[in-house]
């Protein structure tokens, strides 16, 4: 009995909701729906100007995103975040060199998958080899120990390399010259070099400066 009494009593609440429903203007709840949308990019760009000046550059540009997301054209949200991208690759860099007859540097940090990372380097070395070879020419097809594919003989390089099942994947070499901007594909440790072929007897030291998304070993 008790059990019948509860079923008609929600029949009866879900009628009367369905009948009330009819009746409510769309109209009202679109002025809502636009204040509670309002509310939330006012709120969202002001938490967003609270943590661009406490320094935290990502959780910033992650609130701006956020109000895209809501609504796409929003004045200056776009150019908010191409300004907080550029601090966030000047606001952690750090600078090292890279000795020609050694190749490559020490790891130079660890890299995030999808987080840019900008690259620069400055000077000159002298490329000085005296290798034989065959006509099918230098081999390439083992980065960091031969030429790498794809990439000039002697330009400035880099590699990620992730883990894969437990093991060390090394990723896609990419140039990097005078200047790159590389997003990498996988979590990683980024290492630089110079794409010199083994017995090489190259000398001299390029400078580079690393910024944006990489966190420096702390050894």
């Amino acid at each position: 009995m008790a059990v019948a009494l509860i079923v008609s009593t929600i029949g009866l609440q879900s009628a009367h909701a369905q009948t009330a429903g009819k009746k409510v203007n769309t109209k009202q709840l679109n002025v809502q729906a636009d204040k509670l949308r309002d509310s939330f990019i006012r709120q969202s760009a002001d938490i967003a100007r609270k943590y661009s000046d406490a320094g935290d550059y990502e959780k910033s540009r992650e609130m701006l995103q956020s109000i895209l997301s809501i609504k796409k054209d929003v004045p200056g949200v776009k150019a908010m975040i191409k300004q907080l991208n550029e601090k966030l690759m000047t606001s952690n860099s750090s600078d090292f060199e890279i000795d020609a007859s050694r190749n490559w540097s020490t790891p130079t940090g660890l890299v995030a998958k999808g987080k840019m990372v900008r690259i620069q380097s400055t000077g000159t070395y002298d490329f000085v080899t005296d290798i034989k070879t065959s006509v099918e020419g230098l081999p390439d097809s083992t980065p960091m120990k031969e030429l790498a594919a794809g990439i000039p003989a002697g330009a400035l390089m880099g590699i990620v390399i992730s883990q894969e099942k437990g093991k060390p994947k090394i990723g896609k070499p990419f140039k990097i010259g005078e200047k790159a901007e590389y997003v990498p594909k996988d979590d990683g440790v980024l290492m630089i070099g110079l794409n010199l072929p083994a017995g090489h007897r190259s000398t001299g030291k390029i400078k580079l400066r690393i910024s944006g998304y990489i966190r420096r070993s702390s050894k």
